[in-house]
């Protein structure tokens, strides 16, 4: 770590530990059958853990090494301060992990990127100062660099190579940690020097995805409807960058919101996961509840023009989707059900072949009733993996869950899509009655390696790992 960046100070080199964490009945091995796909249009299954380190920021550099950023707060209440971060590894594709402490008073409030192996980084505060924190051995030391003043923090983070990290940088962000009007922050010499750049006038960026350390891509929304539209949203391109701007523009109606997670496999080829508006009915079971107890319909208040036939078409056969399940579920006799019929929004995956100059909405499957994505990953033009939940009711244990996890796949750049499904095992660990309601991020080093992983309670010690296995492949 010789020719250290002004300022920068490093951590001593430290010893990795092996993570272990008991299942029931004392057992450590958390392996737990696969998950099938429900047709054959994808190749390979996935394996599942039930003993993976606790949910955080997931990446896997290459087909075998893959790490998990994840903090440690005081309570498993929202707003417990956080007291310590770790970094988690693994080298073969998330059998066995490793942990190693990250720098004492560092706050992420980027994802962690890598652009090699073993040189990985994330932005944050370190003693409420803002830092982009980075590695070159994996985690065993850090290097902890002050960004200039008044460029602000980083709130999304990507790192091309293992000296080029570009990001999008704001001094102040909403609650929840939505950055107001992010400029583009970049650094080609490991953090020795920092060019910041403006983005496009009157919008809020907040996900970013880069190829090269000159092609990408960045969604937001509009400052003039604002962050609490989430059916509507901006995007906009770059390919020197960040020195000039083109933006994109979404279908009209399907819109981004905060968790809304963008990957571009190349410098054009880019989907995102987002939201589109669809109008559900109460429960049939809603009609035996007492009047007094004031069942009132959710909406989303309209705005803007109407949706494109294209948004309005999914609209339309996702509405029926959720209808159908609804009326099934209420005809088994499920006792988790919902009365605030109306308009909602659920999760939509969009896929752009310019960059994300325009884009095209897929439609999802027939058996994904009311999905909601919050994972993202496109290993090649025509390969992508979401990850997230629907609502199709699951017993896990005790507990009756009013929606489930679930993975989709796609082989020809969004145009069908396909569902992976799996069988939660009876020992599997529940915190909180959470960790299979949802699966987070999802990764891919490459159309033959992906990992996820579950969405778990805050402070949960761990959390479900799944691995996507190809047949023959390295």
């Amino acid at each position: 770590m010789a020719n250290l960046p002004k300022g920068a100070i490093t951590t001593p080199w430290q010893a990795a530990r092996p993570l272990t964490v008991a299942g029931k009945g004392g057992a450590a091995d958390g392996r737990r059958g696969t998950w099938t796909l429900v047709d054959d249009v994808l190749s390979g299954s996935w394996q599942q853990s039930i003993l993976g380190p606790p949910s955080g920021y997931l990446v896997c550099p290459n087909a075998s090494t893959c790490y998990v950023m994840s903090g440690h707060y005081a309570s498993p209440d929202a707003n417990a301060p956080l007291l310590s971060v770790s970094l988690y590894v693994s080298t073969d594709v998330g059998s066995t992990w490793s942990v190693l402490p990250m720098p004492q008073g560092f706050h992420p409030t980027s994802s962690l990127a890598c652009g090699g192996i073993a040189d990985c980084a994330a932005g944050g505060t370190y003693n409420a100062k803002s830092v982009l924190v980075s590695t070159s051995d994996g985690g065993h030391s850090f290097v902890i660099t002050p960004l200039p003043a008044g460029d602000g923090t980083f709130y999304s983070l990507s790192c091309p190579s293992a000296q080029t990290c570009v990001g999008l940088a704001a001094t102040s962000a909403d609650l929840n940690q939505t950055p107001n009007d992010a400029t583009f922050l970049s650094t080609n010499d490991g953090g020795s020097t920092f060019v910041d750049a403006p983005i496009v006038a009157g919008d809020s960026m907040h996900a970013l995805a880069c190829s090269s350390s000159l092609a990408c891509t960045a969604i937001g929304t509009s400052d003039v409807l604002g962050p609490n539209d989430l059916s509507a949203g901006v995007v906009a391109r770059t390919d020197d960058g960040g020195r000039t701007w083109v933006a994109g523009k979404f279908p009209s109606g399907f819109g981004v919101g905060y968790l809304s997670e963008l990957s571009c496999a190349d410098a054009l080829h880019c989907s995102v996961a987002g939201n589109i508006a669809i109008t559900v009915p109460n429960s049939p079971q809603c009609a035996s509840l007492p009047q007094q107890l004031g069942v009132t319909p959710t909406t989303t208040p309209a705005s803007g023009p109407p949706a494109s036939p294209a948004v309005q078409s999914i609209s339309q056969f996702e509405s029926q989707v959720a209808t159908s399940e609804i009326v099934k579920d209420a005809q088994s006799g499920s006792t988790v059900f919902s009365c605030s019929g109306g308009q909602t929004l659920i999760s939509d995956i969009a896929s752009s072949s310019d960059g994300g100059l325009t884009w095209t909405p897929d439609p999802l499957p027939a058996d994904v009733p009311q999905p909601q994505l919050f994972g993202l990953s496109c290993p090649t033009v025509n390969e992508c993996w979401a990850a997230g939940s629907d609502a199709v009711p699951e017993q896990i244990g005790n507990a009756q869950n009013g929606g489930s996890s679930v993975i989709l796949g796609t082989t020809d750049g969004g145009s069908t899509w396909s569902k992976v499904t799996f069988r939660v095992p009876t020992d599997a660990p529940n915190d909180d009655g959470q960790s299979y309601l949802s699966i987070g991020l999802i990764t891919c080093a490459s159309a033959n390696v992906c990992l996820a992983q579950g969405a778990t309670a805050q402070n949960s010690p761990s959390a479900p790992i799944y691995s996507l296995v190809v047949p023959g492949s390295p």
